[in-house]
């Protein structure tokens, strides 16, 4: 059983372990240091629009193991593509990240809908020359002809080899009826039209403090990188907001039934749009994901929902065997599971072990668990997901927390009849062929 989701989860008992035992204690930064240190307010709002949030947290990793998260958030996602331009914020966020590659971070992006993130791993004591490069990459331009050919070149060859699989190319098809792109059908990047000054003119426009949220969480020092913060990032200018994109009305439905080669593997996806954290009802959320995976753990089958970029996306698939005699029962043996799981996680009496499943895997996403809580500071990767998540989602920690557990039923069938339900789904299938008979 696979779980596609972003964020990254450790069993809560080993940090209880940890806490216990006193590995905190000896490490850089103990727990008192960090509460003695920290101050009171995690986010600062700058003059100029940009947000800075900084969150000292402690680790129980050897000093040279550890690392302190950053991550800059960018309300610039998908959605902005102008029709004939799909991939557009992917290659300019590409060649952002490999122009400022620095030596002792490792980075990723992200992109999502509405916003896209570039999350880096930093040494603790570079965090603060590493916000000075985010300075210097909020303030310098596009220069590099050969640098824009290659990431156009690696983008398009990636898009190539994606296209060749089968369940990426069915996502995108499904995704494609859910939540359709201004630009044009999903996992076909057009990128040939973009020059280098066209990156550049998007980048003076889209890539400033208005459109910004920039977070550090993990051991740190926060004094100076607040210092940063006020002495540099606030003088940057802040530019004009990117205006959010309303989405376009789903194509509700099934996209019909293809047949793939023989002893290829086939599957059955299934989508919806879901609520966003920090909603009441992504609190049954939280509990329905777990509750379906409890049934479909003994299959190859996947959950995909990443609430940091794509929150309004919830997709899940089953696997079709390719060595089945009998295609076709193959198919209805695996529309039998995924409804069953989607009917348990849905009807099903709530147990205690649900609940705490809820907030030990999705409470720091969901708002019921405070990131800085000491259940949290081993992971800083998920602390950092979860931070920036309810701040640009505005999320009510204290309504939310007092909301969960409390008449779990009806948000389960609210989740049912206005998100998790057959009318408000889009379904792509494609099943193995028979298996040719041997001579």
């Amino acid at each position: 059983m696979v779980m596609i989701l972003r964020t990254r989860r450790w069993p809560q008992a080993l940090l209880a372990l940890a806490l216990v035992t006193g590995i905190l204690a000896g490490s850089a930064f103990t727990q008192e240091s960090v509460y003695a240190q920290s101050p009171r307010q995690v986010w600062y709002p700058l003059d100029n629009g940009l947000e800075f949030g900084s969150l000292p947290l402690p680790s129980f990793r050897s000093e040279e193991d550890q690392r302190a998260i950053i991550i800059t958030s960018w309300q610039m996602g998908a959605q902005h593509d102008p029709q004939g331009l799909s991939g557009r914020t992917h290659f300019l966020a590409e060649v952002l990240r490999r122009a400022h590659r620095a030596p002792t971070a490792e980075g990723e992006i992200r992109v999502g809908n509405q916003r896209t993130w570039w999350i880096e791993q930093v040494p603790p004591a570079d965090v603060e020359a590493h916000l000075n490069k985010i300075v210097d990459r909020l303030e310098f331009k596009l220069t590099d002809a050969s640098l824009v050919g290659r990431v156009r070149g690696d983008l398009l060859a990636a898009q190539k080899q994606q296209l060749k699989t089968l369940v990426p190319g069915l996502q995108d098809r499904v995704l494609d009826r859910l939540l359709p792109q201004n630009s044009g059908p999903r996992g076909q990047y057009q990128l040939g039209p973009l020059s280098l000054e066209d990156l550049e003119k998007l980048r003076q426009e889209t890539f400033t403090p208005a459109n910004l949220h920039i977070a550090i969480v993990g051991p740190h020092d926060p004094a100076p990188t607040l210092e940063v913060a006020r002495r540099k990032l606030a003088r940057v200018p802040a530019g004009k907001p990117v205006a959010k994109i309303t989405p376009k009305p789903a194509l509700y439905g099934d996209i019909g039934v293809k047949k793939n080669l023989p002893q290829v593997p086939g599957a059955i996806v299934r989508s919806w749009r879901v609520p966003s954290p920090g909603t009441k009802e992504s609190l049954a959320l939280g509990l329905f994901i777990p509750r379906v995976l409890r049934i479909l753990q003994s299959d190859p089958s996947t959950i995909d929902w990443d609430p940091t970029v794509n929150p309004e996306l919830l997709t899940i698939t089953v696997p079709i065997a390719a060595d089945s005699k009998d295609p076709r029962t193959a198919l209805l043996e695996a529309q039998a599971r995924l409804d069953a799981a989607i009917r348990y996680g849905l009807q099903s009496s709530v147990e205690l072990s649900d609940m705490q499943t809820a907030r030990e895997s999705f409470g720091g996403l969901l708002g019921i668990a405070r990131v800085h809580d000491e259940t949290s500071m081993h992971d800083p990767m998920s602390a950092a997901e979860a931070l920036m998540v309810q701040r640009i989602d505005n999320v009510d920690e204290r309504q939310l927390v007092n909301l969960f557990g409390r008449d779990i039923r009806p948000q389960l069938e609210k989740l049912k009849s206005e998100f998790i339900s057959d009318e408000r789904s889009v379904t792509g299938i494609v099943i193995p062929s028979a298996p040719v008979p041997a001579n």
